[in-house]
């Protein structure tokens, strides 16, 4: 595993690890609440820059999208604990597995769609509309 993927892999166990924190239910409350909402605004910023990050390595991170929305709508009480508790499995189980979990299939080479060769005949006939 090079250095990108490991500075990744140990930005989600830490985004899990904070989500795990605000899905507890007094003490992620206080949290949120005690910061003004910040906490919030703070966890969105950083699974946005860890979404981009992954993307730029060519991955995707299922789990920070779902703690984007946790952020987004965690100002409502029971909701938002149990979209944080969400993301926090997610991410802490795409921390764990990497990608293994989410995408069983590696892909080497994609052939291209070539268009099948036209016959005479239907060259001839004018059956579509255009």
């Amino acid at each position: 595993m090079n250095d990108r993927q490991e500075s990744l892999r140990r930005l989600k166990w830490v985004s899990g690890g904070l989500e795990a924190i605000l899905g507890i239910p007094i003490l992620g409350g206080l949290i949120v609440i005690g910061s003004g909402y910040n906490a919030l605004w703070l966890m969105l910023a950083f699974h946005i820059v860890v979404v981009v990050l992954t993307a730029r390595a060519g991955n995707v991170s299922k789990g920070n999208i779902v703690g984007i929305v946790a952020s987004t709508v965690g100002v409502i009480p029971v909701v938002g604990m149990l979209l944080h508790i969400a993301a926090a499995i997610t991410i802490l189980l795409d921390a764990a597995f990497g990608n293994r979990i989410i995408t069983r299939t590696h892909v080497e080479r994609v052939e291209p769609i070539r268009p099948r060769p036209v016959r005479k005949e239907q060259e001839k006939q004018e059956d579509h509309p255009f």
